[in-house]
């Protein structure tokens, strides 16, 4: 028992992680049990409650999926001195802070704090300063009493967000509001990239997580407000519950791109047809017409997710992480749309055929695509205008973009 971990959602207690000859395996607990019924994917769609031992094939993915990717994972294992491939005991070290409702810790400590962001550490620009010009080193801001896991490649510090608008470091579990992701060294201006493309969908009528935009030790950054914390005037936070599709479908994060086994869209349409919220799958399709629409070809199963709400509804998460990787020359999609594999050959036609493929009707698909579209060249202005030092290179994609939906199949 001294090496397992305890899997809390909600304050309460509801699965142990083991491991056997190294591999993680999961239990629902009987405060689970006593709760919610058989079935209910109270973790993950993946993980349903059940009475059995989930093995590592289920459990793996999941927790691999709160992990860290690539260089950043390699970065944040020798920083809490973990070997990088040790998916159990990296859980351990960072699983205080997820993302979505979750806290995994040693099973023999005590249950976590309500949590509050009034907990964090005060951060002065001095301070702040140094955390960023350190991640290279420290992703996430991980180390010491800040033991936090989020999903990713991308060089990224998770702050919180104080009462008095001051950042603190979220340590000894507390939860963290917002993520903070500079420019990107090797492509220029991916915050003004990033922050035009999320205005433009918001711009679009769809829903994206909020971002503002930064400069810190002279680096310029994105902030993003987290859309799985609720955060009260008086500091309270609610944790609100997600998984992302790679999570959902049992798939290691190592095969998000369609090319490399992950799913397709057509199964993560039937997933949301299936589980979401009435409207789900128009909503889907507003977002993959707006990837289409700047170009983000690396709108990938762990790019969409799925809220679980306490109440047990699950919901399509808003829309996050996007960028135009079209303005940098990369034209691949992550994932096909009618079979189609490059984001400069999308066409409106397309875009129906591949929602009709979901279960959507023609005629709504249709009206959805020339609604959006319709919208756009607005849309587009007044993203552009809000965000200072957006490249005119990006725009003239975007447009070309458009001309391109609006083209002959």
């Amino acid at each position: 028992m001294a090496d397992d971990l305890a899997v809390w959602l909600y304050g309460d207690r509801v699965a142990l992680i083991d491991r056997e000859r190294g591999r993680p395996r999961l239990i629902y607990t009987d405060d689970a049990h006593a709760k919610y019924p058989l079935g209910v994917p109270l973790l993950s769609l993946s993980l349903p409650v059940a009475n059995r031992r989930y093995p590592q094939g289920v459990v793996r993915p999941f927790i691999d999926g709160l992990l860290p990717e690539g260089d950043s994972r390699t970065a944040i294992a020798r920083a809490v001195g973990v070997s990088p491939s040790d998916t159990y005991e990296l859980i351990r070290a960072l699983g205080r802070d997820c993302a979505g409702a979750i806290v995994i810790q040693p099973a023999d400590e005590p249950p976590p704090q309500a949590p509050t962001t009034l907990t964090a550490e005060p951060l002065d620009e001095e301070a702040l300063a140094a955390l960023v010009q350190g991640l290279h080193v420290a992703p996430l801001g991980a180390g010491g009493r800040v033991r936090i896991s989020l999903a990713g490649i991308q060089e990224k510090l998770v702050l919180t967000k104080m009462p008095d608008g001051r950042w603190g470091r979220p340590i000894d579990g507390t939860p963290s509001t917002h993520i903070l992701k500079p420019e990107h060294a090797a492509f220029p201006d991916t915050v003004q990239n990033e922050a035009f493309c999320m205005r433009l969908a918001r711009h679009l009528g769809l829903a994206a997580a909020t971002i503002e935009t930064t400069e810190i030790a002279g680096r310029k950054v994105i902030v993003v407000e987290r859309f799985d914390r609720r955060v009260t005037p008086d500091g309270g936070v609610e944790r609100i519950h997600q998984e992302d599709f790679c999570q959902a479908t049992g798939m290691p994060p190592e095969t998000k791109y369609e090319e490399n086994g992950g799913p397709p869209l057509r199964r993560i349409a039937s997933i949301v047809s299936d589980v979401a919220e009435s409207g789900a799958v128009e909503r889907l399709l507003g977002a993959m017409i707006a990837n289409a629409l700047i170009g983000n070809g690396d709108a990938h199963a762990k790019n969409f997710s799925l809220l679980h709400n306490s109440s047990g509804a699950l919901a399509l998460a808003p829309l996050y992480d996007l960028l135009s990787t079209l303005h940098y020359g990369d034209d691949r999609l992550a994932m096909y749309i009618d079979n189609v594999h490059r984001t400069n050959r999308v066409t409106v036609p397309r875009l129906v055929n591949e929602a009709v493929s979901w279960g959507l009707g023609r005629d709504r698909a249709t009206a959805m695509a020339d609604e959006l579209l319709t919208k756009a060249p607005d849309a587009i202005e007044r993203a552009a205008a809000e965000t200072d030092g957006v490249p005119p290179a990006l725009i003239a994609t975007v447009k070309d973009q458009l001309n391109q939906l609006l083209s002959a199949p």
